[in-house]
């Protein structure tokens, strides 16, 4: 014979002191059909807890006006006294605003004494207890989520529409340096934008300064929009970055000059200026010879992905015609392909695709592209470079038929130190920085770079360069001038000038008037992050970390040396020249072109 299961006993505490109305609910429970209860009641709260104590109550039935306790306050002290229990408050009237106020307060249901019903007394007890059980695993997973966001080591602030800060856990306090009561009474200044990453200094109230990254989300919390603000103290990130430049430039300026000293020891033993050599004697000296040669290249690597990181590598930009650069790479390395028994072919458009760049920086990286093709390419193999007009930007793909690359291994491929793939041939070795080196420089031209590739099916490395007019080449590189600035903490100026029509040729050397402004700004403006060149003599310069007292000192520099370039008088070398500084003249890339545009006009005119 089956054993049926027994209903769980629901345990039921009244705590009412009137008899009759004790007895009515004791009544209703009682006739419930199917119910399993076992009451028990206290005409008291003191009473109650001792009850209580005794044995704890699944669901407490409680009147407001008791000998010990009188209106709303019965509640507030119930729930004191049974923490986490359910409560149902009886009351002798019934009125909206008072349910929804017991509800709010703390109550899981009210009851209007004598219009109960038992079925109704049922249902309201079985809800109370399964929505109790919800709130107290909802509170279990809030309040685990509070202490999590509470320990974060980063600063973690809720702001809302007002700025007014309405939570900020224990990290806020430490990177900000001040109370949690103090953050939530005053409001949040700094800039937080839902779709950057900002990195500024923060000034705590000891005046102490450090580096901070901002980022920000929208939340709903209480019912209303506010902004999720995160701070991330960058004092330890920078110190390493600082102290990892510093070693770098150090290590690499130092193995320079011994290592000069060796390569042209090398190079008068191997010439025999200093005596004959056997053949295997200048065997060993070509080793030596190619060996100081590769630690050079990656001294210079290093120091290049260093500054490209810091954002101070140095660009000399002009509009250039790609069609022309990849036509002479491409006549460059025909004979190294047909030396390796390779095609190399070309699909390059007829007439010029010229984009404001770096011209000698962007054939570093599709010199570096068409190398590791060759590279990795057996023997009979194929390599096209192709370039097309693709969405008003500039599509170049250098293809391989060599053994291709895993897809687990593509995203690893423009990371510093990396090299996937199948080894090199012997002899050839890599610095492992080439691609990373090419990424930051593509960047740099506001492109993108990307690989595809298959095992077995080649490889495709892209190159994606925007068309771009002067003012907007201009305007993307001024943004992300404003960028590196993290929010106004480093300075920097543009320096706009042309040279009077009529003297950018002027015959005394090679391009005249032009081509030596262009020399002498490149000696004189060593902290100049961008020269540009926009037409022949005129040159727009980009001086990074420099505010108003070293942007005034340039353009004094500027005028008095093209001057007595040009034997003329200060002030009559240019038709025009300006400078405007970041953050007093302009504090967007919107602002820069506005200001950028009166100013010629004004200057033209």
């Amino acid at each position: 014979m089956l054993k049926t299961e027994r209903k769980k006993e629901i345990k039921v505490l009244i705590i009412e002191d009137n008899v009759y109305d004790s007895d009515i609910v004791a009544g209703l429970f009682r006739g419930i059909e199917g119910g399993e209860f076992s009451l028990r009641c206290a005409d008291t709260l003191e009473k109650a807890r001792e009850s209580s104590a005794a044995e704890k109550p699944d669901i407490i039935l409680l009147d407001l006006n008791l000998p010990d306790s009188f209106g709303p306050q019965t509640l507030d002290r119930a729930i004191e006294i049974f923490k986490g229990q359910p409560i149902i408050v009886m009351t002798g009237y019934y009125e909206d605003r008072l349910g929804v106020e017991l509800i709010k307060n703390g109550a899981q249901d009210y009851l209007v004494k004598g219009k109960m019903t038992g079925d109704w007394l049922a249902y309201s007890v079985k809800y109370s207890i399964e929505r109790a059980k919800i709130e107290a695993r909802l509170k279990q997973h809030s309040d685990r989520l509070h202490d999590i966001l509470e320990k974060l080591p980063d600063g973690v602030l809720i702001i809302d529409q007002d700025r007014m800060v309405v939570f900020a856990n224990l990290g806020a306090e430490l990177i900000f340096g001040r109370s949690k009561t103090d953050l939530l009474s005053h409001p949040f200044t700094l800039e937080a934008d839902i779709k950057t990453t900002i990195e500024t200094d923060l000034k705590r109230p000891d005046g102490k300064r450090i580096p901070v990254e901002i980022r920000a989300a929208e939340i709903s919390y209480d019912f209303a929009t506010c902004r999720l603000v995160t701070l991330r103290d960058l004092t330890a990130v920078r110190t390493l970055e600082r102290s990892r430049d510093e070693f770098i430039s150090r290590v690499s300026h130092e193995l320079r000059s011994p290592l000069t000293v060796v390569k042209e020891a090398l190079a008068l033993i191997y010439d025999e200026t200093a005596g004959k050599v056997s053949p295997r004697q200048k065997e060993i000296l070509k080793m030596g010879l190619d060996n100081t040669a590769r630690v050079n290249k990656l001294i210079d690597a290093m120091l290049d992905i260093t500054k490209i990181e810091a954002g101070v590598m140095p660009m000399d930009l002009a509009l250039s015609d790609l069609t022309a650069l990849l036509s002479e790479i491409t006549a460059e390395y025909s004979y190294v392909a047909a030396a390796q028994k390779m095609t190399l072919r070309s699909e390059l458009p007829a007439s010029p695709v010229s984009v404001y760049c770096d011209i000698e920086k962007l054939r570093e990286v599709f010199t570096n592209l068409l190398s590791n093709a060759l590279k990795f390419t057996a023997g009979g193999g194929n390599i096209t470079l192709s370039l097309k007009e693709w969405e008003g930007q500039a599509l170049i793909c250098i293809q391989d038929s060599g053994p291709g690359i895993e897809a687990a291994n593509i995203p690893l491929l423009f990371n510093k130190f990396t090299q996937v793939g199948k080894s090199a041939p012997p002899g050839v070795k890599g610095t492992g920085l080439g691609l990373a080196i090419s990424r930051g420089i593509v960047e740099m031209h506001q492109g993108r770079i990307w690989a595809e590739s298959e095992p077995g099916k080649g490889s495709r490395f892209y190159v994606l360069l925007p068309l771009l007019s002067f003012e907007d080449f201009i305007r993307n590189l001024v943004r992300r001038e404003i960028e590196l600035s993290s929010g106004g903490k480093r300075q920097f100026c543009t320096i706009t000038l042309a040279l009077p029509q009529g003297m950018t040729k002027d015959g005394n050397g090679e391009g005249g008037m032009a081509a030596r402004t262009e020399a002498f700004i490149k000696g004189n403006m060593r902290n100049a992050y961008a020269l540009v060149k926009r037409g022949e003599g005129e040159f727009t310069i980009l001086l990074s970390d420099a505010g108003l007292k070293e942007c005034a000192r340039a353009g004094a520099v500027l005028e008095k040396g093209v001057a007595e370039l040009a034997d003329l008088p200060p002030g009559k070398a240019f038709s025009y020249i300006f400078a405007l500084s970041y953050p007093e003249d302009f504090n967007t890339e919107d602002a820069f072109t506005k200001k950028m545009h009166e100013a010629r006009g004004l200057l033209n005119d």
